[in-house]
Protein backbone atom coordinates (compact mmCIF):
# COMPACT_ATOMS: atom_id res chain seq x y z
CA UNK A 1 0.00 0.00 0.00
CA UNK A 2 1.26 3.44 -0.87
CA UNK A 3 1.26 6.16 1.73
CA UNK A 4 -0.66 9.30 0.75
CA UNK A 5 2.62 11.05 -0.17
CA UNK A 6 3.86 8.09 -2.20
CA UNK A 7 0.51 7.86 -3.99
CA UNK A 8 0.75 11.48 -5.13
CA UNK A 9 4.36 10.98 -6.16
CA UNK A 10 3.70 7.93 -8.33
CA UNK A 11 0.27 8.87 -9.67
CA UNK A 12 1.59 10.93 -12.59
CA UNK A 13 4.43 8.50 -13.24
CA UNK A 14 1.85 5.75 -13.67
CA UNK A 15 -0.27 8.00 -15.89
CA UNK A 16 2.76 8.59 -18.13
CA UNK A 17 3.38 4.84 -18.29
CA UNK A 18 -0.19 4.24 -19.44
CA UNK A 19 -0.01 7.02 -22.04
CA UNK A 20 3.40 6.22 -23.55
CA UNK A 21 2.84 2.47 -23.63
CA UNK A 22 -0.62 2.89 -25.19
CA UNK A 23 0.90 5.04 -27.94
CA UNK A 24 2.76 1.94 -29.14
CA UNK A 25 -0.24 -0.38 -29.31
CA UNK A 26 -1.67 0.55 -32.73
CA UNK A 27 0.48 2.89 -34.85
CA UNK A 28 3.06 0.26 -35.94
CA UNK A 29 0.14 -1.80 -37.32
CA UNK A 30 -2.39 0.80 -38.55
CA UNK A 31 0.36 2.52 -40.53
CA UNK A 32 0.51 -0.56 -42.78
CA UNK A 33 -2.97 -0.11 -44.31
CA UNK A 34 -2.54 3.23 -46.16
CA UNK A 35 0.91 2.23 -47.47
CA UNK A 36 0.03 -1.39 -48.27
CA UNK A 37 0.24 -0.89 -52.04
CA UNK A 38 3.68 0.71 -51.68
CA UNK A 39 4.81 -2.21 -49.53
CA UNK A 40 3.48 -4.71 -52.09
CA UNK A 41 5.39 -2.95 -54.85
CA UNK A 42 8.60 -2.54 -52.84
CA UNK A 43 8.72 -6.19 -51.70
CA UNK A 44 6.87 -7.68 -54.71
CA UNK A 45 4.18 -9.52 -52.67
CA UNK A 46 0.52 -10.25 -53.48
CA UNK A 47 -2.61 -9.21 -51.56
CA UNK A 48 -2.76 -12.41 -49.50
CA UNK A 49 0.80 -11.92 -48.23
CA UNK A 50 0.12 -8.23 -47.71
CA UNK A 51 -2.83 -9.17 -45.52
CA UNK A 52 -0.45 -11.33 -43.48
CA UNK A 53 1.38 -8.16 -42.40
CA UNK A 54 -1.66 -7.38 -40.27
CA UNK A 55 -2.43 -11.02 -39.50
CA UNK A 56 1.01 -11.90 -38.06
CA UNK A 57 0.89 -9.37 -35.21
CA UNK A 58 -2.58 -10.66 -34.35
CA UNK A 59 -1.30 -14.24 -34.27
CA UNK A 60 1.44 -13.02 -31.93
CA UNK A 61 -1.22 -11.29 -29.82
CA UNK A 62 -3.11 -14.55 -29.52
CA UNK A 63 -0.23 -16.97 -28.90
CA UNK A 64 1.66 -14.84 -26.41
CA UNK A 65 -1.29 -13.37 -24.49
CA UNK A 66 -2.02 -16.73 -22.82
CA UNK A 67 1.32 -16.72 -21.00
CA UNK A 68 1.75 -13.05 -20.09
CA UNK A 69 -0.24 -13.16 -16.83
CA UNK A 70 2.26 -15.66 -15.38
CA UNK A 71 5.18 -13.19 -15.46
CA UNK A 72 6.11 -10.18 -13.36
CA UNK A 73 4.29 -7.06 -14.57
CA UNK A 74 7.40 -4.84 -14.25
CA UNK A 75 9.65 -7.23 -16.17
CA UNK A 76 7.10 -8.10 -18.83
CA UNK A 77 6.22 -4.50 -19.76
CA UNK A 78 9.92 -3.62 -20.07
CA UNK A 79 10.49 -6.69 -22.25
CA UNK A 80 7.47 -5.67 -24.36
CA UNK A 81 9.08 -2.34 -25.25
CA UNK A 82 12.39 -4.04 -26.10
CA UNK A 83 10.56 -6.44 -28.44
CA UNK A 84 8.79 -3.56 -30.20
CA UNK A 85 12.05 -1.67 -30.80
CA UNK A 86 13.88 -4.81 -31.98
CA UNK A 87 10.94 -5.76 -34.20
CA UNK A 88 10.90 -2.32 -35.82
CA UNK A 89 14.58 -2.68 -36.73
CA UNK A 90 14.14 -6.14 -38.26
CA UNK A 91 10.92 -5.20 -40.10
CA UNK A 92 12.55 -2.18 -41.66
CA UNK A 93 16.02 -3.46 -42.53
CA UNK A 94 15.76 -7.26 -42.70
CA UNK A 95 14.49 -7.63 -46.26
CA UNK A 96 11.37 -9.62 -47.10
CA UNK A 97 11.98 -12.23 -44.39
CA UNK A 98 12.66 -9.48 -41.88
CA UNK A 99 9.46 -7.72 -42.93
CA UNK A 100 7.33 -10.64 -41.73
CA UNK A 101 9.43 -11.73 -38.74
CA UNK A 102 9.69 -8.11 -37.59
CA UNK A 103 5.93 -7.57 -37.56
CA UNK A 104 5.58 -10.78 -35.53
CA UNK A 105 8.03 -9.48 -32.92
CA UNK A 106 6.23 -6.13 -32.83
CA UNK A 107 3.00 -8.03 -32.30
CA UNK A 108 4.60 -10.01 -29.47
CA UNK A 109 5.60 -6.81 -27.69
CA UNK A 110 2.19 -5.24 -28.21
CA UNK A 111 0.53 -8.45 -26.96
CA UNK A 112 2.32 -8.23 -23.63
CA UNK A 113 1.31 -4.61 -23.11
CA UNK A 114 -2.24 -5.32 -24.32
CA UNK A 115 -2.71 -7.93 -21.61
CA UNK A 116 -1.00 -6.20 -18.70
CA UNK A 117 -2.12 -2.59 -19.07
CA UNK A 118 -5.77 -3.24 -18.06
CA UNK A 119 -4.43 -5.13 -15.02
CA UNK A 120 -1.98 -2.27 -14.37
CA UNK A 121 -4.89 0.19 -14.41
CA UNK A 122 -6.97 -2.05 -12.12
CA UNK A 123 -4.10 -2.20 -9.62
CA UNK A 124 -2.82 1.39 -9.73
CA UNK A 125 -6.11 3.23 -10.26
CA UNK A 126 -8.72 1.07 -8.53
CA UNK A 127 -10.81 4.14 -7.56
CA UNK A 128 -10.65 5.70 -11.04
CA UNK A 129 -10.95 2.65 -13.30
CA UNK A 130 -13.57 4.13 -15.64
CA UNK A 131 -11.64 7.39 -16.13
CA UNK A 132 -8.20 5.83 -16.64
CA UNK A 133 -9.57 3.16 -18.98
CA UNK A 134 -11.14 6.01 -20.92
CA UNK A 135 -7.76 7.73 -21.12
CA UNK A 136 -6.12 4.45 -22.12
CA UNK A 137 -8.67 3.84 -24.86
CA UNK A 138 -8.35 7.39 -26.20
CA UNK A 139 -4.55 7.16 -26.38
CA UNK A 140 -4.86 3.89 -28.29
CA UNK A 141 -7.16 5.82 -30.63
CA UNK A 142 -4.52 8.53 -30.96
CA UNK A 143 -1.97 5.85 -31.80
CA UNK A 144 -4.28 4.53 -34.53
CA UNK A 145 -4.74 8.05 -35.90
CA UNK A 146 -1.01 8.70 -35.95
CA UNK A 147 -0.38 5.46 -37.85
CA UNK A 148 -2.97 6.27 -40.50
CA UNK A 149 -2.28 10.02 -40.76
CA UNK A 150 1.51 9.91 -41.00
CA UNK A 151 2.18 6.80 -43.08
CA UNK A 152 1.66 8.34 -46.54
CA UNK A 153 3.31 11.71 -45.68
CA UNK A 154 6.34 9.78 -44.41
CA UNK A 155 6.65 8.10 -47.82
CA UNK A 156 7.15 11.54 -49.38
CA UNK A 157 10.38 11.93 -47.42
CA UNK A 158 11.55 8.35 -46.86
CA UNK A 159 11.66 4.99 -48.60
CA UNK A 160 9.33 2.24 -47.35
CA UNK A 161 11.83 0.77 -44.81
CA UNK A 162 12.62 4.15 -43.24
CA UNK A 163 8.92 5.07 -43.10
CA UNK A 164 8.21 1.85 -41.18
CA UNK A 165 11.16 2.36 -38.83
CA UNK A 166 9.84 5.80 -37.81
CA UNK A 167 7.48 4.16 -35.28
CA UNK A 168 10.39 2.90 -33.18
CA UNK A 169 10.56 6.44 -31.80
CA UNK A 170 7.35 5.83 -29.82
CA UNK A 171 8.82 2.77 -28.12
CA UNK A 172 12.01 4.62 -27.23
CA UNK A 173 9.98 7.44 -25.65
CA UNK A 174 7.99 4.87 -23.64
CA UNK A 175 11.24 3.31 -22.39
CA UNK A 176 12.35 6.70 -21.06
CA UNK A 177 9.13 7.21 -19.09
CA UNK A 178 9.15 3.60 -17.89
CA UNK A 179 12.62 3.98 -16.37
CA UNK A 180 11.39 4.94 -12.83
CA UNK A 181 9.72 1.52 -12.59
CA UNK A 182 13.10 -0.17 -13.17
CA UNK A 183 14.86 1.46 -10.19
CA UNK A 184 15.75 -0.34 -6.97
CA UNK A 185 16.51 -3.57 -8.82
CA UNK A 186 12.84 -4.21 -9.61
CA UNK A 187 13.83 -6.29 -12.66
CA UNK A 188 15.58 -8.76 -10.31
CA UNK A 189 12.71 -9.22 -7.88
CA UNK A 190 10.81 -12.53 -8.04
CA UNK A 191 7.15 -12.47 -9.02
CA UNK A 192 4.71 -12.61 -6.12
CA UNK A 193 2.84 -15.91 -5.89
CA UNK A 194 -0.65 -15.89 -7.36
CA UNK A 195 -3.03 -17.01 -4.60
CA UNK A 196 -6.15 -16.78 -6.76
CA UNK A 197 -7.16 -20.22 -8.03
CA UNK A 198 -10.04 -19.25 -10.34
CA UNK A 199 -10.04 -21.27 -13.58
CA UNK A 200 -10.97 -18.51 -15.98
CA UNK A 201 -11.52 -20.95 -18.87
CA UNK A 202 -14.49 -22.53 -17.06
CA UNK A 203 -16.26 -19.22 -16.46
CA UNK A 204 -19.16 -18.25 -18.74
CA UNK A 205 -18.66 -14.51 -18.24
CA UNK A 206 -15.05 -14.87 -19.34
CA UNK A 207 -16.11 -16.59 -22.57
CA UNK A 208 -18.65 -13.87 -23.36
CA UNK A 209 -16.00 -11.17 -22.87
CA UNK A 210 -13.56 -13.20 -24.97
CA UNK A 211 -16.00 -13.50 -27.89
CA UNK A 212 -16.64 -9.75 -27.77
CA UNK A 213 -12.89 -9.05 -27.83
CA UNK A 214 -12.37 -11.48 -30.70
CA UNK A 215 -15.20 -10.30 -32.93
CA UNK A 216 -14.57 -6.57 -32.42
CA UNK A 217 -10.87 -7.13 -33.13
CA UNK A 218 -11.80 -9.19 -36.20
CA UNK A 219 -13.70 -6.19 -37.56
CA UNK A 220 -11.22 -3.52 -36.44
CA UNK A 221 -8.14 -5.12 -37.95
CA UNK A 222 -9.88 -5.89 -41.22
CA UNK A 223 -10.56 -2.14 -41.42
CA UNK A 224 -6.99 -1.20 -40.52
CA UNK A 225 -5.70 -3.48 -43.25
CA UNK A 226 -8.20 -2.96 -46.06
CA UNK A 227 -10.64 -0.06 -45.57
CA UNK A 228 -8.44 2.38 -47.53
CA UNK A 229 -8.26 -0.02 -50.46
CA UNK A 230 -11.95 -1.01 -50.19
CA UNK A 231 -12.98 2.62 -50.64
CA UNK A 232 -10.31 3.43 -53.23
CA UNK A 233 -11.55 0.60 -55.45
CA UNK A 234 -14.90 2.37 -55.68
CA UNK A 235 -13.08 4.84 -57.92
CA UNK A 236 -11.98 7.51 -55.43
CA UNK A 237 -8.27 6.68 -55.07
CA UNK A 238 -6.12 5.60 -52.13
CA UNK A 239 -5.84 9.15 -50.73
CA UNK A 240 -9.62 9.40 -50.28
CA UNK A 241 -9.71 5.91 -48.79
CA UNK A 242 -6.94 6.81 -46.34
CA UNK A 243 -8.75 10.02 -45.40
CA UNK A 244 -11.92 8.05 -44.68
CA UNK A 245 -9.96 5.64 -42.45
CA UNK A 246 -8.29 8.61 -40.75
CA UNK A 247 -11.66 10.26 -40.16
CA UNK A 248 -12.98 7.13 -38.46
CA UNK A 249 -9.95 7.08 -36.16
CA UNK A 250 -10.27 10.79 -35.32
CA UNK A 251 -13.95 10.32 -34.43
CA UNK A 252 -13.02 7.32 -32.31
CA UNK A 253 -10.59 9.14 -30.03
CA UNK A 254 -13.09 11.31 -28.09
CA UNK A 255 -15.50 8.36 -28.09
CA UNK A 256 -12.90 6.19 -26.36
CA UNK A 257 -12.23 8.87 -23.75
CA UNK A 258 -15.80 9.94 -22.99
CA UNK A 259 -17.67 6.64 -23.33
CA UNK A 260 -16.46 5.02 -20.06
CA UNK A 261 -17.24 8.22 -18.14
CA UNK A 262 -20.72 8.46 -19.69
CA UNK A 263 -21.48 4.77 -19.14
CA UNK A 264 -20.41 5.13 -15.52
CA UNK A 265 -23.15 7.71 -14.98
CA UNK A 266 -25.99 6.10 -16.97
CA UNK A 267 -28.68 3.88 -15.53
CA UNK A 268 -28.78 0.21 -16.50
CA UNK A 269 -31.41 0.51 -19.25
CA UNK A 270 -29.68 3.53 -20.83
CA UNK A 271 -26.35 1.67 -20.75
CA UNK A 272 -27.91 -1.29 -22.53
CA UNK A 273 -29.35 0.97 -25.24
CA UNK A 274 -26.02 2.77 -25.78
CA UNK A 275 -24.14 -0.53 -26.07
CA UNK A 276 -26.63 -1.99 -28.56
CA UNK A 277 -26.56 1.19 -30.68
CA UNK A 278 -22.77 1.10 -30.93
CA UNK A 279 -22.91 -2.47 -32.20
CA UNK A 280 -25.65 -1.57 -34.68
CA UNK A 281 -23.48 1.24 -36.12
CA UNK A 282 -20.94 -1.39 -37.20
CA UNK A 283 -23.62 -3.14 -39.26
CA UNK A 284 -24.99 0.14 -40.67
CA UNK A 285 -21.60 1.52 -41.70
CA UNK A 286 -20.60 -1.69 -43.52
CA UNK A 287 -23.88 -1.67 -45.42
CA UNK A 288 -23.37 1.97 -46.43
CA UNK A 289 -19.85 1.36 -47.74
CA UNK A 290 -20.96 -1.80 -49.54
CA UNK A 291 -24.00 -0.28 -51.25
CA UNK A 292 -23.05 3.32 -52.06
CA UNK A 293 -20.48 5.14 -54.21
CA UNK A 294 -21.23 8.66 -52.98
CA UNK A 295 -18.44 10.52 -51.18
CA UNK A 296 -20.73 12.14 -48.61
CA UNK A 297 -22.28 8.78 -47.67
CA UNK A 298 -18.88 7.11 -47.45
CA UNK A 299 -17.64 9.83 -45.12
CA UNK A 300 -20.79 9.43 -43.01
CA UNK A 301 -20.12 5.69 -42.89
CA UNK A 302 -16.56 6.44 -41.74
CA UNK A 303 -17.97 8.57 -38.90
CA UNK A 304 -20.28 5.72 -37.87
CA UNK A 305 -17.31 3.33 -38.03
CA UNK A 306 -15.39 5.62 -35.69
CA UNK A 307 -18.18 5.46 -33.12
CA UNK A 308 -18.59 1.71 -33.53
CA UNK A 309 -14.98 0.51 -33.62
CA UNK A 310 -13.70 2.76 -30.85
CA UNK A 311 -16.84 2.39 -28.76
CA UNK A 312 -17.03 -1.40 -28.86
CA UNK A 313 -13.28 -1.72 -28.34
CA UNK A 314 -13.46 0.53 -25.27
CA UNK A 315 -16.39 -1.49 -23.96
CA UNK A 316 -14.42 -4.72 -24.39
CA UNK A 317 -11.54 -3.23 -22.37
CA UNK A 318 -13.99 -2.03 -19.74
CA UNK A 319 -15.44 -5.54 -19.50
CA UNK A 320 -11.97 -6.85 -18.55
CA UNK A 321 -11.76 -4.38 -15.67
CA UNK A 322 -15.34 -4.22 -14.40
CA UNK A 323 -16.11 -7.93 -14.79
CA UNK A 324 -13.08 -8.80 -12.63
CA UNK A 325 -13.26 -8.58 -8.84
CA UNK A 326 -9.49 -7.94 -8.46
CA UNK A 327 -6.31 -7.27 -10.46
CA UNK A 328 -5.28 -10.96 -10.50
CA UNK A 329 -8.52 -12.02 -12.16
CA UNK A 330 -8.26 -8.98 -14.46
CA UNK A 331 -4.84 -10.20 -15.66
CA UNK A 332 -6.20 -13.71 -16.26
CA UNK A 333 -9.30 -12.44 -18.05
CA UNK A 334 -7.19 -10.06 -20.12
CA UNK A 335 -4.86 -12.91 -21.11
CA UNK A 336 -7.72 -15.22 -22.06
CA UNK A 337 -9.87 -12.67 -23.89
CA UNK A 338 -6.98 -11.19 -25.82
CA UNK A 339 -5.25 -14.51 -26.43
CA UNK A 340 -8.27 -16.23 -27.97
CA UNK A 341 -9.74 -12.96 -29.21
CA UNK A 342 -6.76 -11.95 -31.29
CA UNK A 343 -6.38 -15.44 -32.73
CA UNK A 344 -9.94 -14.93 -34.01
CA UNK A 345 -9.04 -11.44 -35.25
CA UNK A 346 -5.93 -12.71 -37.02
CA UNK A 347 -8.06 -14.47 -39.60
CA UNK A 348 -9.74 -11.38 -41.06
CA UNK A 349 -6.92 -9.54 -42.92
CA UNK A 350 -5.61 -12.56 -44.82
CA UNK A 351 -9.11 -13.93 -45.52
CA UNK A 352 -10.20 -10.61 -47.02
CA UNK A 353 -6.98 -10.47 -49.02
CA UNK A 354 -7.51 -14.04 -50.29
CA UNK A 355 -11.13 -13.33 -51.22
CA UNK A 356 -10.02 -10.23 -53.10
CA UNK A 357 -7.34 -12.19 -54.97
CA UNK A 358 -9.86 -14.88 -55.95
CA UNK A 359 -12.86 -12.71 -56.88
CA UNK A 360 -11.11 -9.42 -57.79
CA UNK A 361 -13.47 -7.45 -55.53
CA UNK A 362 -14.44 -7.01 -51.88
CA UNK A 363 -18.06 -8.21 -52.12
CA UNK A 364 -17.46 -11.48 -50.28
CA UNK A 365 -15.39 -9.67 -47.70
CA UNK A 366 -18.17 -7.19 -46.99
CA UNK A 367 -20.76 -9.95 -46.58
CA UNK A 368 -18.49 -11.66 -44.05
CA UNK A 369 -17.98 -8.43 -42.08
CA UNK A 370 -21.72 -7.70 -41.98
CA UNK A 371 -22.48 -11.17 -40.55
CA UNK A 372 -19.74 -10.81 -37.92
CA UNK A 373 -21.11 -7.37 -36.93
CA UNK A 374 -24.54 -8.89 -36.24
CA UNK A 375 -23.08 -11.66 -34.05
CA UNK A 376 -20.89 -9.14 -32.22
CA UNK A 377 -23.91 -7.01 -31.34
CA UNK A 378 -25.56 -9.98 -29.63
CA UNK A 379 -22.52 -10.91 -27.54
CA UNK A 380 -21.79 -7.34 -26.42
CA UNK A 381 -25.22 -7.28 -24.80
CA UNK A 382 -24.76 -10.75 -23.27
CA UNK A 383 -21.35 -9.82 -21.83
CA UNK A 384 -22.74 -6.59 -20.36
CA UNK A 385 -25.44 -8.56 -18.53
CA UNK A 386 -22.99 -11.24 -17.28
CA UNK A 387 -22.03 -11.35 -13.56
CA UNK A 388 -18.65 -10.29 -12.15
CA UNK A 389 -15.98 -13.02 -11.93
CA UNK A 390 -14.98 -13.73 -8.32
Amino acid sequence: MYTQISYKKFFWINILVVITLALNLRAPITSIGPMIEHIQEYYNINSTLAGMLTTLPLIAFGLISFFVAYFSQIKALFFALILIVFGEVIRSYGGTIGLFSGVFLIGAGIAIANVLLPSFVKEKFSKNTYKIMGLYGSIIGLSSIAGVALSLPLLKFFDVPQAMFFWAILALIALIFYFPHLKNKRLLRPKKKNINKVNIFLNLTAWKVTIVMGLQSFLSYSLFAWLSVMISEKGFGIDFGSNALLLSQIIGMPVAFLLPIILGKLRSRAKSFAIVMLGFLYFLSFMMIFLFKVKAILFLAAIFLGFASSGVFTISLLFIAIKSSNSIIAAKLSAMSQGIGYLIAAQSPWIIGMLHDNFRNFTSGFIMLIIVAIILNIFVFLAYKAPVIK
